[in-house]
């Protein structure tokens, strides 16, 4: 045992004793990558907008209190906005080629309808005809359904209903509320369109609602609802302002999901080849130059020379993970610009169960694909056998990174029994909250004693500590008998 912390020790102290070694190790492969997946929202907005930054949106019929809003909002910025009468928008919508095509390019149309009713009449009265309600002046129903813009069913009645302006309809709506009169006659939205085929499209839709839509009705209540105010409705306060954990919980749901799909395998991905890198140097590479043989040599004996490296190339994988985690999560405050595209969206936010078990599953992780590393090193003896295949799990996790990207489903029961495959679904399964213990354990259980049993095989080998030369091989684990 003192001889395993002995390499230990000294292996580490090779890490940490020159910093630019340390800053490679631990941090530059995860700022690489961070960059990447930052750079990733501005090209895919390009390539489907033409634009870096800017997200066409096209705005129909907007009331003044939308312009207002617009310009005084700090997110704004982020569209580019197309101002469109309705005259303009009927136009357009009649040439449908050309409304389909602006669609599928991802672009959104906003558009506002604001309704007043002027009339209700029964299913069963219009079967039975038109009729003057008193015969003295009063008009027609038919008159009534001639003049009406729009008409609805609802529950058995047919409602009529005129166009008006939305500022005065969303007015008259709060000057009702604050007289305590319940039974409204308005009706307003926003509507917004887009292509349900085109997943850019929906995106930037989804990504336009959270980011002006949702806001809009709490400035709408600011600035014209200031009679429902006085008589004591609404509310003055944020909620983000009022209670900051609100505020987190209101974005966490959607940031941890968004970055369940990038995340864990990230995490994996930047593990294994941190892993990988370090075994290939500290043994393959020791082995290949002679340098093992002479450590060998020494009184220390080969369990101990093993472990005490896989104890660092451990370490060094799950400190590498656990410094990108952490820049992950504060990349993911910091992107308060929310990009439609963005793989890691606002509000990241990790309980401390979720980070005990986060954390325990890396641990396990960089044990399994430490040994992973050592098997296939004691194994072959070749250089370039050996680094061709600790490459393979690399391109295979690479191809599983993307493939996490764009994954809509959760992960089957049959894959949690693939081994480093189930890590990357168990943390997936702990970003969205559906982690169960007995699935963690299980998991985690399943990959230790693989682990274990690789670590043993490892231990046994006649054949992974032998010296190649130009003259033949050199067993120095038989000298030591």
């Amino acid at each position: 045992m003192r001889h395993t912390f002995t390499i230990y020790k000294w292996e580490m102290k090779k890490i940490i004793g020159n910093w630019r070694k340390t800053l490679a190790v631990f941090l530059l492969p995860a700022l690489l990558l961070l960059a990447a997946i930052n750079v990733f929202p501005l090209l895919m907005n390009y390539l489907s907008t033409g634009h870096l930054q800017s997200r066409p949106i096209t705005v129909v019929d907007a009331p003044e209190s939308f312009r207002d809003y617009i310009d005084s909002s700090d997110k704004s910025s982020l569209y580019t906005i197309t101002w469109m009468t309705r005259e303009e928008a009927e136009e357009l919508s009649e040439d449908e080629d050309e409304t389909a095509k602006q669609m599928r390019n991802g672009r959104v149309f906003v558009v506002f309808e604001a309704l007043e009713q002027t009339g209700s009449f029964s299913r069963t009265s219009m079967e039975e005809g038109f009729r003057d309600i008193d015969g003295d002046g009063h008009i027609y129903e038919e008159e009534i359904l001639e003049e009406a813009d729009s008409t609805w069913e609802e529950d058995g009645f047919i409602l009529t209903y005129v166009d008006m302006d939305f500022d005065e309809c969303v007015e008259s709506l709060y000057s009702d509320l604050a007289e305590g009169i319940n039974d409204h006659k308005y009706r307003t939205g926003m509507l917004i369109f887009y292509d349900g085929e085109s997943y850019t499209s929906y995106m930037l839709a989804e990504q336009f609602r959270a980011d002006l839509g949702n806001g809009y009705s709490g400035y709408l209540l600011s600035a014209l609802g200031q009679k429902y105010i006085d008589a004591g409705g609404g509310s003055r306060w944020e909620q983000d302002a009022f209670n900051p954990f609100n505020f987190v919980l209101m974005n966490r749901a959607n940031a941890n999901a968004g970055a369940a799909r990038s995340i864990p395998s990230m995490l994996i991905l930047l593990m294994y080849y941190c892993i990988y890198s370090l075994s290939a140097e500290t043994i393959a590479s020791s082995r290949q130059s002679g340098f093992l043989t002479k450590v060998y040599l020494t009184p220390i004996s080969k369990h101990a020379l093993i472990t005490g490296k896989a104890l660092m190339v451990v370490t060094v994988g799950v400190v590498s993970a656990v410094v990108t985690y952490f820049l992950m999560f504060f990349s993911s405050w910091l992107n308060r610009s929310n990009s439609a595209y963005s793989m890691l969206p606002f509000g990241l936010f990790l309980t401390g169960s979720q980070l005990l078990t986060l954390f325990l599953t890396l641990l396990i992780s960089a044990f399994l694909m430490g040994m992973v590393c050592f098997a296939i090193i004691f194994r072959l003896r070749r250089m370039e056998d050996v680094i061709m295949n600790l490459q393979v799990p690399l391109v295979l996790l690479i191809f599983e990174f993307f493939g996490n990207i764009f994954r809509p489903s959760s992960a089957l029961s049959v894959e949690y029994l693939f081994p480093v495959h189930n890590s990357i679904m168990l943390i997936r399964d702990i970003f969205l909250g559906t982690c169960s213990w007995g699935r963690f354990w299980e998991v985690n259980l399943f990959n230790l004693l693989v682990a274990i049993l690789l670590l043993f095989i490892c231990l046994s080998s006649k054949d992974g500590m032998t010296h190649i030369s130009q003259g033949g091989s050199y067993d120095f684990g038989k000298s030591r008998k």
